[in-house]
């Protein structure tokens, strides 16, 4: 018999692509086919002679598990259908009987004579019976457990292709022998159960009556379940190697190290043999490298001049230490402008990875670094605090350590930076005196570094040093140049080389090149012989710019090369010159004869400037080159090759701008684009940085634009992981500059809108790129919470929450969820509910993440306030002021303490109180914090600082609460000024300020300009933000606002339409800004006394926040007052009184008594208690809400005259005249004097006095102020105004019957 391989299982394999930390999984296919044919030989050799004759394997020909299983099945459901009628009720009735045959048992035992030979028959017919179907119910279950099994042995079988490449042979021995077993015992529980249930009824009866099923199967299920466990074990060692390997790989990515091989190579085969000797054979180098004297130095400084061979000295020293035996040799090679070789974080950096890499405790310190990069949350290691304590404990737990760091003062770091670097450094290999030994080799003077001579064995290089190394380079070289060989000057050269070198072995490299090349003869060497670099380098510039046929190639070559992120290879360079001669395809390019040759020719054209690497990339001859192109003041007569950094930049930005825009790369598919494009994996990782590192910026992002704007920039980017192997850690430096150009440049809205998708693409792309680079689930996680964060950025809630959903469920399952990482996944998820207005569920997580970061952290820690803040500003959405408050103190005072009460934390703690309290309606307590956070900012981050303008319109907008509108005026103009002069009049910060002070010109009646300043920021937002912004619609509504205040009802119903709708397609249905929305339109319909609209409006959003925010919200509570007004101009009194006394009830509960808007609603209901006819209730209401304000607003507060105004209503309805009167004086006395004798609110209340002078037939009197509020409100409001048309018609006839609310 031959069994074929489970195919079903093969097939399902290639649906499944990751497994452990996302590593991609190769085909199981081989594997599974070779066990299950194993497994297959095994099941026959198992077999006995009767199991041959029982079982007819020619049925299972070609068979796989899932056909076995199916078999099985169907075997089962046929005896099922086949069985007799009469057998279940048989079996039922038996099965009650046996549970009493212990009794039987009793009776025959009393009485065998009469009983023992029918008891017998029937118990001998009842085990049968009940045998039968407990074999046959327990098999049932038994398969329905092998369906679980058959696909785990699937997974296994995966596990073990997964994991083939390990080094544990022995653990995959055992577990490919285990698999087989368990393939071989399911096959053959599969086999005798499809037997067993293919038997005829009777035969079944007898064969499980004979053999029960724990006789019978259940030996065979039981290998099924130690074979399992076996192959279990052995998955659990793999699968912890894996996760092992996995995090040593994931430690060498977050170091980001650097390769210095083939430096190393070049610089040892360049060496002449005999070299260095004089350090080498030197007393102080002895000892330093002398282990076992404890009392030595183990600090060597060697500083020499540019160009004095100090990095094949260095070269020389890691040699010589690795003949040494037992000691582990670290070297770091800084290389100024090359990716991680250029600073001293890099340097740190490099020394872990390498210490990590060569030392017998890898596997330890690995456990270090683990420990340390799932505590940082980074994807790359950036802190030089870890990379230090991970270093000491290294070191500590080290032997023999030697560390060589070469050309440290090509960092680019600060001198203070250098000096706490090479102190900490000192400190470290201080410690250590006898286990490590450490040599710094730059043109440094270690007392530069600030310390003391007696810690370092210091070795100056003098020129008498290396005047021997310089003589037997020279002498080996001019061996070499066949022009020389019998020239009688040859000596006299040999001599005048050494002597003018200065010790600079460089110098005379440079002169040997130039002489055998043929620019030199030697009698000009002989009389005009240049001293040092400098002058040198100009002798051969000035010589290549005499070449005026290729003189731009050259010029563009070093540009290239200058500029380059990597050394570039001939390949790079050829199409680089090409591109910068205006090539615009490859088709050209092909077709150029041979570009290769060319590109040669011009770097040898340039040398010996340009040097060709062992591996085939040209770079520049000595770093010094470099400082000497880009030092202006430094350059002698060498005006054509003046270059400036950042115009290097600029250069190389537009060569691979032009070269991706070429039309090849805009074909659906590229075939072995990498052995064709040669510069197209260069251009697709560099692009950005050189574009970003360019002088003219604007001028490079606007060509960036542009080609982002086409087709091909767009398919560059969608194949930026997958095509063009650009790595997750460069997209993620993409990521971070082009972020970095949106913030600081000025775009307008469709080029800013351009760039906010190239982020989200580039995340996403990184999101592939880590996926691919099978770096782990936690790598993988963070760029998914990168694009989580930019699709929230773009208000693409609903995708940011997918995707932050699987990071907190795939690092709780990972990490655990106490971990860091976790805490932060679910703050991000937390922060994606409450943009969604889905407050509750934002609080559960909130509270889990403070919870847990008070256990773990401590409760000061950072991390914990900012939990505690975040949880604090969800009370405060949720109108749940008091927590809000409570959370909000501890906070700022924790701060205070921790970080100090000048800190921005701190400052931000306070503001965010302020907030809170404003909520309340205590804005006094307010402003005194916005005044000492605005005080403190001023000093701290100076006066024109956007922390410091968002106080100043933080305060105002407490002022303009306040009724103190001037104040709140004055600063918002002064905060606009700064903004538009710092940020620009288009920034949104800008359009912000500007909506706010058009707010506070609309709380004075300033129609006009409120309008005038709105429609300016609608314009300017729909450019820069879009028409579908959160903050566009915002600006709509407050527009709409001021239309309905100047009675332009039909232009804010308009708008407020447009407004709702698009917030319905953005936000949702069910979001805040909505159901805002909805209410404002239901206001606009009610000012136009349209109110079924109105009600059916306030209806759908009261339902709607009860839903979502709950009975008890204040906005719940504010469309419930809405709608009790509507009810109230209808005159339906009776149902907006149970509204009301609702909405006072609960507003008592979750506001105060003394919260403006519970007083608010005192005098709504108040207005009904008076259309009711209810005098006295109203006038105690009105009288308890007056006193109320005058305590908790002030007495010359709007809130509080409009409560006087309404209450003197309320004595003139019932004939209190004089009361009325004294009241309304006051009023229109205190609202000239606070508002101003034209403010709406004040002509208002004129005309109200009025009204009652002509109830009083006090005719004149009336008249009078009537004809003024007429008149003002022409002035004001316009001749076309509802209010002031309203006057004109009853000035002569009659007063209103009511007066405005509040």
């Amino acid at each position: 018999m031959a069994l074929a391989a489970p195919a079903s299982l093969c097939d399902r394999q290639a649906t499944t692509s990751t497994l452990l930390d996302g590593a991609s999984i190769p085909s199981a296919s081989n594997h599974i086919t070779a066990s299950w044919a194993k497994a297959v030989d095994l099941f026959n050799s198992r077999l006995t002679k009767d199991d041959h004759k029982r079982i007819d394997l020619s049925n299972f020909q070609r068979a796989s598990f899932p056909d076995l299983l199916s078999a099985a099945t169907t075997a089962k459901d046929t005896a099922e259908r086949e069985r007799y009628p009469w057998t279940n009720n048989i079996q039922n009735i038996f099965s009650q009987i046996n549970r009493y045959a212990v009794a039987g048992d009793l009776i025959v035992q009393h009485h065998a004579e009469y009983t023992s030979l029918a008891w017998g028959a029937f118990r001998f017919l009842l085990l049968f019976t009940v045998a039968e179907g407990t074999t046959a119910a327990k098999l049932s279950g038994a398969l329905r457990s092998t369906c679980q099994i058959i696909f785990r042995a699937e997974e296994y079988a995966k596990l073990f292709c997964a994991h083939s490449g390990s080094s544990t042979e022995r653990v995959f021995q055992s577990l490919q022998e285990n698999i087989i077993q368990l393939y071989a015992e399911i096959l053959n529980f599969l086999v005798r159960a499809t037997k067993f249930f293919e038997k005829h009824t009777l035969r079944r009866y007898i064969s499980a009556g004979l053999s029960p099923f724990d006789t019978k199967f259940q030996g065979v299920l039981d290998a099924i379940d130690r074979a399992e466990r076996n192959v279990e074990k052995d998955i659990g060692v793999l699968r912890s190697e894996a996760e092992i390997r996995q995090q040593e790989y994931d430690n060498g990515v977050w170091l980001k190290h650097a390769d210095f091989s083939v430096d190393l190579k070049k610089l040892q085969d360049s060496c002449i043999p005999g070299t260095c000797e004089w350090f080498l054979q030197s007393r102080k180098y002895i000892e330093w490298r002398n282990f076992t004297a404890p009392h030595k130095p183990n600090l060597l400084w060697v500083q020499g001049k540019p160009g004095s061979g100090k990095s094949t000295l260095a070269a020389k020293i890691v040699q010589d230490m690795r003949s040494m035996s037992n000691v582990v040799v670290l070297h770091v090679l800084c290389k100024d402008g090359e990716e991680n070789k250029d600073d001293l974080q890099s340097v740190l950096r490099n020394l872990v990875f390498q210490l990590l890499e060569k030392s017998p405790h890898h596997e330890e310190f690995h456990k270090i670094l683990q420990s340390s990069r799932f505590n940082s949350k980074t994807q790359y290691v950036q802190s030089m605090e870890t990379l230090w304590a991970i270093f000491r404990h290294m070191l500590e737990g080290s032997d023999q350590i030697c560390c060589i760091l070469d050309g440290l003062d090509e960092c680019n770091n600060s001198q203070n930076e250098r000096l706490v670097f090479f102190s900490r450094l000192k400190d470290v290999f201080e410690s250590r005196v006898s286990a490590s030994k450490l040599v710094i080799i730059s043109r440094l003077d270690h007392l530069e570094t600030g310390e003391d001579t007696h810690q370092w064995a210091c070795v100056p290089i003098q020129t008498s040093d290396v005047r021997e190394d310089i003589k037997k380079y020279a002498t080996s070289k001019i061996q070499t140049i066949k022009v020389l060989d019998k020239h009688p000057q040859k000596q006299h050269l040999l001599e005048v080389l050494v002597d003018h070198s200065d010790g600079m072995i460089l110098w005379t490299e440079l002169m040997i090149k130039e002489l055998e090349s043929g620019h030199w003869d030697v009698e000009r060497v002989l009389q005009t012989t240049p001293r040092g670099l400098s002058e040198v380098y100009t002798v051969i510039i000035n010589r290549i710019a005499k070449v005026k046929t290729s003189l731009k190639e050259v010029y563009h070559a070093l540009h290239l090369v200058l500029a380059a992120a990597r050394p570039l290879d001939f390949h790079e360079i050829a199409l680089g010159l090409a591109t910068t001669k205006g090539l615009r395809n490859h088709e050209d390019y092909d077709h150029r004869g041979d570009p290769i040759a060319e590109s040669k020719a011009i770097v040898l054209q340039a040398s010996p400037l340009l040097s060709i690497m062992p591996d085939g990339t040209v770079q520049l001859i000595h770093t010094s080159l470099k400082q000497y192109f880009f030092d202006l003041d430094g350059q002698l007569d060498t005006s054509v090759f003046r270059f400036q950094e950042r115009d290097v930049h600029e250069t190389m930005s537009h060569v691979l701008v032009s070269y991706l825009s070429f039309d090849c790369f805009d074909a659906e598919l590229i075939e072995q684009y990498h052995s064709k494009y040669y510069l197209l994996e260069y251009a697709s990782r560099w692009l950005v940085h050189h574009s970003t590192q360019s002088a003219n910026q604007k001028k490079v992002a606007n060509r960036l634009l542009s080609f982002f704007k086409i087709a091909q920039g767009w398919r560059w980017l969608q194949r930026l992981s997958e095509w063009y192997r650009v790595s997750h850690s460069h997209l993620q430096l993409m990521q971070s500059q082009i972020r970095l150009w949106t913030q600081s440049l000025d775009f307008d809205y469709h080029d800013r809108n351009v760039l906010d998708e190239v982020l989200t693409v580039l995340a996403q792309k990184r999101l592939e790129a880590t996926i691919s680079s099978s770096s782990g689930q936690l790598s993988i996680m963070k760029a998914m919470a990168n694009l989580a964060s930019n699709y929230q950025d773009q208000g693409r809630l609903e995708e940011a929450m997918v995707l932050n959903l699987q990071v907190v469920e795939t690092r709780n399952k990972v990490l655990g969820s106490e971990h860091p990482d976790t805490l932060t996944g679910m703050a991000n998820l937390a922060s994606t509910y409450r943009s969604q207005g889905r407050w509750n569920e934002a609080e559960l997580l909130q509270l889990q993440v403070m919870e847990t970061g008070k256990k773990v952290l401590g409760p000061e820690h950072p991390d914990t306030l900012i939990d505690m803040a975040n949880l604090a500003l969800t009370y405060r959405s949720q109108g749940r002021w008091d927590e809000a408050e409570l959370l909000q103190l501890q906070v700022m005072e924790t701060r205070k303490k921790v970080l100090g009460p000048e800190h921005p934390h701190t400052l931000t703690g306070m503001a965010n109180l302020a907030s809170t309290y404003m909520s309340q309606g205590r804005w006094d307590e307010a402003e005194v914090l916005q005044l000492q956070a605005m005080e403190t900012k001023k000093k701290v981050l100076g006066p024109e600082h956007p922390g410091m303008l968002n106080s100043m319109a933080n305060l105002a907008s407490t002022y303009r609460s306040q009724g103190r509108w001037n104040e709140a005026e004055l600063l918002q103009l002064q905060v606009m000024k700064i903004r538009e002069k710092v940020l620009g009049p288009e920034h949104p910060d800008t359009l912000t300020d500007m909506a706010h002070l058009a707010m506070t010109y609309m709380s004075q009646g300033r129609w006009n300009e409120a309008e005038v300043l709105q429609l300016q920021v609608m314009e300017t937002g729909k450019k820069v933000l879009g028409l579908e912004h959160p903050d566009m619609l915002t600006d709509i509504v407050n527009l709409a606002s001021t239309y309905r205040g100047q009675g332009r009802w039909k232009d804010a119903e308009l708008l407020q339409l447009q407004a709702m709708e698009t917030r319905k397609k953005v936000l949702g249905l069910e979001h805040p800004g909505t159901l805002s929305g909805m209410a404002n339109l239901a206001l606009t319909y009610m000012s136009q006394g349209r109110w079924d609209e109105a009600e059916l409006l306030q209806l759908e959003a009261m339902e709607t926040r009860k839903k979502v925010l709950g009975l008890e919200h204040p906005h719940t509570l504010t469309v419930m007052a809405n709608l009790a007004m509507t009810y109230m101009s209808q005159g339906r009194w009776n149902e907006a009184e149970v509204l009301q006394l609702q909405v006072m009830e609960t507003g008592k509960k979750v506001l105060g008594l003394e919260h403006p808007d519970m007083l608010t609603d005192m005098v709504n209901l108040a207005s009904t208690y008076r259309g009711q006819g209810r005098w006295k209730d109203a006038e105690l209401l009105q009288l308890q809400a007056m006193e109320t304000r005058k305590k908790v607003l002030g007495p010359e507060h709007p809130n509080t005259l409009i409560g006087m105004a309404n209450l003197a209503m309320t004595y003139k309805e019932q004939g209190q005249w004089n009361e009325a009167e004294a009241l309304q004086l006051q009023i229109q006395e205190t609202e000239k004097k606070v508002l101003g004798s034209e403010h709406p609110h004040t002509l208002t209340d004129m005309a109200n006095l009025a009204c009652m002078y002509r109830h009083q037939g006090r005719w004149k009197e009336a008249q009078t102020l009537e004809l003024q509020v007429m008149e003002t409100r022409k002035k004001v409001m316009g001749p076309e105004h509802p209010d002031t048309v309203f006057r004109i018609e009853k000035l002569s006839l009659t007063c209103p019957d009511d007066l405005e609310n509040a």
